[in-house]
């Protein structure tokens, strides 16, 4: 099913970190029963059950606006306190029945569209600080992308990007972001959200693993404790 979350729940879950690029795969006790179930959840607000109708639900709430979805969802009623985001890795390890087979690219596919090779994410990599003018990309479907603090200027904890140079190489190859990026949904990548650490934040940086019936490959950083206040630059549309 597609329904939509509480605002209570969705800043429970800004609290909690990205499983990627502006989704969060997550378990939660809908109220009233004993057990939890499985979401996948965009921007903190819409969220599809991760069972076996989870491709066709997909599929059906993204051939509208992500406003319009929001509109006609009813609610999702889960206990607050039940929620816990699923790791990348463990997800992987129940997603087989749940997502298409992966479409492997050839290594000449690959090259030219400058895709990297590696079998570490980012949450498996090991953490460092930035460096001196390093600037980081975070692509998104929403204009309205809740991991960016607009008061602040920064990142939120537990988010994801990729690299200025990887961004690129994504448009500059016309790649596709929902592929290279192993992203969850068919929505078009609308924006790109600059930031620009300062050297004393941390991050984790690797290559984006298969998934969601897509070959990954593209350069994601993980912060796990956001950036500094006035970090964020600037938002541009996709590609300028």
């Amino acid at each position: 099913m597609i329904r939509k979350l509480y605002s209570s729940d969705t800043q429970a879950l800004l609290s909690k970190p990205e499983t990627g690029m502006g989704y969060q795969i997550i378990e939660a006790r809908i109220t009233g029963r004993s057990y939890k179930e499985k979401f996948c959840v965009y921007n903190g607000q819409l969220a599809i059950d991760l069972d076996s109708n989870f491709k066709a639900y997909k599929d059906l709430a993204f051939k509208k606006t992500f406003s319009s979805v929001l509109n006609e969802s009813n609610l999702l009623n889960i206990e607050t306190s039940s929620i816990q985001v699923i790791s990348k890795s463990r997800f992987m390890n129940l997603s087989e029945n749940l997502v298409p087979k992966i479409k492997l690219f050839s290594a000449t596919e690959k090259t030219n569209k400058k895709r990297n090779s590696g079998t570490l994410g980012a949450k498996d990599s090991p953490k460092r600080y930035t460096k001196e003018n390093e600037v980081f990309v975070r692509l998104s479907a929403y204009e309205d992308d809740k991991r960016i603090d607009f008061i602040n200027k920064k990142l939120k904890d537990g988010s994801y990007t990729t690299t200025e140079q990887d961004y690129k190489n994504c448009y500059s190859t016309n790649d596709d972001p929902v592929d290279r990026y192993a992203l969850p949904n068919d929505e078009k990548i609308k924006w790109a959200f600059y930031i620009k650490p300062k050297t004393k934040d941390v991050l984790q940086e690797g290559v984006v693993q298969p998934d969601f019936g897509h070959e990954g490959g593209g350069i994601e950083a993980f912060f796990e404790n956001g950036t500094s206040n006035n970090t964020y630059s600037e938002k541009r549309e996709y590609g300028k």
